[in-house]
């Protein structure tokens, strides 16, 4: 399996969603200080895309950076200065999975996950759940939902252009999950 050390999301089912969606593995990292630890060190000047909850404290890296389209769940932006991108996932993964599932019928217990936001947290924050295979399974149900598919093309067109990625075409791939039909989100 391909590694792509510069993708840095912050906890276990969040590495196991990316990696799912991108068929590869990624630089995993233990909370968000981890991530915004590595975009400010070993990624200072280069080029790398960090991925945490948002319900944790404001960090003070969100405030160097620049907001460049939003869903109800999902925040894409990109520091100011480098060329380094954020995005947080609102409130956090196991309520986005969820809602996911509960918009594209998916009961979650016929994976083995349950249904409540309380025992799907508990099981997604285990160690094992970044290499869970129910997890991989329930990604597979609801891979249509258009906040995935705007997560999996945004990360996609991020690790295959980088340095020369176009801030008008990163709003496009959101905007056109609107258009496909994302209930409830607000693009901006």
């Amino acid at each position: 399996m391909r590694k792509i050390f510069n993708l840095l999301p912050e906890c276990f089912v969040d590495t196991n969603l990316i990696e799912y969606l991108l068929d590869a593995a990624v630089n995993h990292q233990h909370c968000c200080s981890k991530v915004v630890g590595a975009l400010n060190s070993t990624f200072a000047e280069g080029f790398a895309v960090g991925i945490i909850d948002k319900d944790k404290v404001e960090l003070g890296y969100i405030r160097e950076c620049d907001e460049i389209a939003k869903t109800a769940h999902l925040t894409l932006m990109k520091h100011k200065t480098r060329p380094q991108y954020l995005i947080t996932i609102q409130p956090a993964v196991d309520r986005f999975v969820l809602d996911c599932a509960i918009t594209q019928d998916v009961d979650t217990n016929a994976f083995g996950i349950p249904s409540d936001l309380k025992g799907f947290t508990k099981l997604s924050k285990s160690v094992t759940s970044n290499t869970d295979s129910r997890f991989k399974h329930l990604f597979a149900a609801i891979k249509d939902h258009a906040e995935i598919v705007a997560l999996k093309q945004t990360l996609t067109y991020l690790n295959t252009t980088q340095y020369e990625a176009d801030v008008k075409e990163l709003r496009l791939l959101f905007r056109q999950q609107a258009a496909a039909g994302a209930t409830g989100a607000a693009f901006g």
